[in-house]
Formats: structure tokens, C-alpha cells, sequence
């Protein structure tokens, strides 16, 4: 029984034992493992501050806009009874693009030649009635002149000579008159004629042309159609040699801008062309919203292959006169503190540092104060990156 006793114990003991053992065996392992990784550094990513180059080039979006785009309107109202051009046509200046028939302008006009020719005849015998009336006059005048000759010599009365003076006033009146109502007249064949001349004028509008060279950018009417004066747009004509370019330059960028500048025009349908533009005004003011001025560029397009409404890219190179620290965009820590890097010293110490920012370079940012050229700044700082933390530097 003893033995048995025994026995029992020696087992249970062994089974502690190797229970035990290797329990303790992992602790010391997963201890010693925690002792090594607290003794382990951060690894970090780190690149040297250093001056950017004296000329950059910055791609800012931008619209192509045709020189001249007009659209064209009817002057006159009527049919459409031809139309000579489509999309995409090119025009000259000058060329029959459409013509109207008119039918109650030509009934307009009729009717003032017809009141003009009217006058015409009025005024004709307007002056044969001054003509009998001049020479009515001429004999009243010669007659008074007998009768008051007699009268002083005592052959007739006065009253008879009163009576011929009397007649040659009525002979003069007779006369103003014809000549006033030729006046009026003469203004009625003027006013005639001025309507006549603005009917004729309006009728030439049925022929509708081109009003510079160009394209047809948009055609709204067909054969038939009824127009109405000034009421629907009947084609749009647009010059695309040369083409103008508008770009929204941010203030950042805005003093390096200037008239006569010259840039590189980019659009994505023509991979590996460019286009080359020259700044042919600014705006000289900011948008209250974007904080950008419009920079108007004109560029050649004698081929053709650059269209309004297209979207493009707008390549400037913009010169220096000091050369400006850079950082990379992702070494930045923006916080309630202001704007702030992570230095790492020759020791692998890390101190953080605030800096002032110039612009924004998207993969780069200039520093324009609180940094040295060849300092090494952290990209990415994780929580372990602390003031006076040592970290494993490793340059990127």
C-alpha cells in the first residue's frame, strides 16, 4: 500500500514538473522578446531639406475658347428658302450662308416706291403751280404800278389803286403758299425715300453671311423654317485660328505671371503634342472665391486640331530669384500649433521644429523659415515618433 502510495506521488509530481516547465519556458521567452522589442528603435523615413531649383514649371488647367464666336440672327422676318452650309463647314467672310424668302417685305417695298413715285408727281405739280403763281404775281405787280402812275396824275381813284395793291398782296400769299406746300412736299419724297432705303436695307439681311472666316460651330434652322426676327439663333460661327486659352492662375503664381510670357499648351485627346502659347493679357485682380487671376494665352491653330470647349493643361515656367527650401509634402504635420516637422539629428534624436510654408508643390512644399538646408525631416511621423525619441533613420 505504501508503495503504491509512493508511486502515485512520483507520477503526479512528473506531471507537474513537465506542466510547469514549459510554461515557465514561455514566459521567459515572450519576456526576453518584450525586453528586445522596447530596446528596439522606430524605423523612420527621412529626407535631407534642400533648395529647389531655380526654374520651375507649374501645369495649371485650363479652357481653349475661340477668338471670335458669334452667333448669327435673322434681320429680316420670313422663310427660310435655302440654306448653303452645315457642321463643321468652313466659311469665308462674306459668304452666302442662308437666304429668307420675304414675301411681306417685298409688299412693303412695293408700297414705298409707290409713295415715292406719288411724291414724285405731287412735286411736279406742285412747281407748275408756283410757276402760274409767279407769274400771276408779275402781272399784279406790273398792274399796280400803271394804276398808282394814274392815280398821281389824277386819272383813277385811290381806291381803285388800293384795289390792285390789295390783289398783287393776295398774288404774293398765293405764292408763299406754293412754295411752302412744295417745301412739305420735297420733306415727303425725302422721308419716302429714307423708308424706302431702310425696307431695301432690311430686305438685303435675307441673305445671311458669314461675318469673318471661320467654322460652323452650330446650325439651328432648316429649309422652311419660320423666322422671326432676332428671335432664334440661325447659325454660330467661330474663329479657331488663333485660339485663345483661359487660365485661372492662383495667387501663389501670380507674381511671376506677365504679359508676353510664353507657355506650353497640352491637351490629353493628343498625347505628346504641345502647343505653344504666349500671355496676351491678365486681369490684373483676384476672384473674391478661387483667389485666382484670369491669364488670357493665344495660340496658333492653322491645322485645326484644337477645338473650343476643350479642356487642357497649361505648362509655365516660372523663374526664381532665390532658391526656396522643399520638403516633401508628406513630411507636414498641420495641427493647432501651426505647421511643424520632425527633425532627426546626426544622433537619430528626433526634435520637432515650426516652420513657415511657401507654396504648395503637391509632392513638395517649400519652407520658407525653421529649417536649414540638409536637415532630415521624417515623412509620415507615426506615434512613436516623440519629441526626443531615438529612431533608426533610414534616407529615402
Amino acid at each position: 500500500m505504501f508503495l503504491f502510495f509512493m508511486v502515485l506521488g512520483v507520477v503526479i509530481a512528473a506531471a507537474i514538473v513537465a506542466g510547469v516547465l514549459p510554461r515557465l519556458s514561455r514566459q521567459k521567452g515572450l519576456l526576453a522578446a518584450s525586453e528586445q522589442a522596447v530596446e528596439r528603435k522606430p524605423v523612420v523615413l527621412a529626407s535631407a531639406a534642400h533648395f529647389g531649383a531655380a526654374q520651375n514649371t507649374v501645369d495649371l488647367p485650363a479652357d481653349l475658347v475661340a477668338m471670335i464666336e458669334s452667333p448669327i440672327f435673322a434681320r429680316a422676318d420670313g422663310y427660310l428658302k435655302s440654306r448653303l452650309v452645315d457642321y463643321g463647314n468652313h466659311v469665308k467672310g462674306g459668304q452666302l450662308l442662308a437666304e429668307i424668302e420675304t414675301p411681306e417685305l417685298d409688299q412693303q417695298i412695293s408700297q414705298a416706291r409707290a409713295n415715292l413715285e406719288q411724291s414724285q408727281a405731287t412735286i411736279k405739280e406742285l412747281e407748275s403751280d408756283i410757276d402760274l403763281a409767279g407769274a400771276n404775281l408779275q402781272l399784279a405787280r406790273v398792274t399796280y404800278d400803271r394804276w398808282q402812275h394814274l392815280e398821281q396824275k389824277g386819272v383813277v381813284s385811290r381806291q381803285d389803286r388800293d384795289e390792285r395793291q390789295a390783289d398783287m398782296a393776295v398774288k404774293e400769299a398765293t405764292l408763299r403758299k406754293a412754295e411752302s406746300a412744295l417745301a412739305t412736299a420735297q420733306n415727303t419724297i425725302h422721308a419716302n425715300q429714307a423708308n424706302l432705303q431702310r425696307l431695301e436695307e432690311l430686305k438685303s439681311f435675307a441673305r445671311i453671311t458669314a461675318p469673318f472666316d471661320g467654322v460652323v460651330t452650330a446650325r439651328d434652322v432648316d429649309i422652311g423654317t419660320l423666322i422671326n426676327a432676332g428671335s432664334k439663333e440661325l447659325f454660330r460661327v467661330a474663329r479657331i485660328d488663333p485660339m485663345r486659352i483661359f487660365v485661372n492662375v492662383p495667387q501663389a503664381y501670380v507674381a511671376a505671371i506677365a504679359e508676353g510670357q510664353t507657355a506650353e499648351v497640352r491637351v490629353q485627346e493628343r498625347p505628346g503634342e504641345a502647343w505653344r502659347a504666349k500671355v496676351t493679357g491678365i486681369s490684373n485682380s483676384l476672384d473674391q472665391n478661387s483667389r485666382a487671376m484670369l491669364a488670357i494665352l493665344q495660340t496658333a491653330n492653322p491645322g485645326g486640331e484644337l477645338y473650343p470647349g476643350m479642356y487642357a493643361q497649361v505648362r509655365f515656367n516660372l523663374s526664381q530669384a532665390k532658391p526656396v527650401l522643399r520638403i516633401p509634402g508628406d513630411a507636414l504635420i498641420l495641427g493647432k500649433s501651426g505647421p511643424r516637422v520632425a527633425v532627426a539629428d546626426a544622433g537619430g534624436i528626433v526634435h520637432f521644429r515650426s516652420v513657415a510654408i511657401g507654396q504648395d508643390l503637391g509632392s513638395e512644399v517649400e519652407i520658407t523659415g525653421g529649417l536649414q538646408p540638409g536637415e532630415l525631416v521624417i515623412s509620415n511621423p507615426t506615434d512613436a515618433v516623440t519629441e526626443g525619441a531615438a529612431v533608426e533613420v533610414r534616407k529615402r
